[in-house]
């Protein structure tokens, strides 16, 4: 007679203590995140945390995205090492651990060659991430130095950034730095621009229906020639 076999079962969220603490670090910075007096970034802000509440209470099982790299990771290091000096030193430091396990993806079917050399993004959360979510996505973006990130809009989405490090403008709307906020309200067309000297990488939260985030398709915005 043969002994059933054991399948051993995936580890909770509890177990995992890097993405626990991880979680942690996205609800802490959406908890102080300059908001600059907002109702519309604050309302965000909240929904963000009561939906990482929601899963941490659920304590649900993680998944194991085979880890991939993209030409941008090789920056990685360089801005893990500038928000070590940075405000956001605790998040970077926390984001940090969890490198060797990351996918790095596109998530265009067609990037144009300069952009696939200085742009990748990873999904910790959402319905693609470590931990299974469908109305809420986070996850980190990494820009290396020169990038231009082209005009996009998300249909649906409500989108954030916090820069962990480096600097970036937004629109041409100034500069951002550690800790700062960037906010995209649904539909909102906008333009990234990094530090020709240094990389930034930024934590990011998507807020949306089930529908949305599921039915979501990135797209570059063509503009119109006058």
């Amino acid at each position: 007679m043969t002994a059933d076999l054991q399948i051993p079962a995936s580890p909770l969220l509890s177990d995992d203590t890097d993405l626990f603490y991880l979680l942690r670090e996205f609800e802490t910075a959406y908890r102080y995140a300059p908001t600059g007096g907002s109702s519309p970034i604050r309302a965000h802000m909240r929904i963000v945390r009561e939906r990482i509440a929601r899963i941490m209470k659920a304590n649900p099982a993680m998944r194991s995205p085979e880890p991939s790299a993209l030409p941008v990771a090789t920056h990685l290091g360089r801005a893990f090492d500038n928000g070590e000096r940075e405000p956001t030193e605790v998040f970077v430091r926390t984001a940090a651990k969890l490198a060797p396990r990351l996918r790095w993806e596109y998530g265009y079917e067609n990037v144009r060659p300069t952009l696939a050399r200085k742009y990748g993004y990873t999904d910790v959360m959402g319905p693609a991430g470590f931990i299974g979510c469908e109305d809420l996505v986070l996850g980190f973006v990494l820009f290396a130095p020169g990038c231009v990130y082209p005009s996009h809009r998300h249909d649906g989405i409500t989108e954030s950034y916090i820069v962990l490090s480096g600097a970036v403008s937004e629109n041409a709307l100034g500069v951002f730095r550690p800790p700062s906020m960037i906010f995209n309200a649904a539909g909102t067309t906008h333009t990234i621009r990094t530090s020709s000297h240094e990389p930034a990488l930024l934590a990011y939260a998507w807020t949306g229906t089930p529908e949305a985030i599921a039915g979501h398709t990135m797209k570059f915005t063509r503009t119109r020639r006058k």
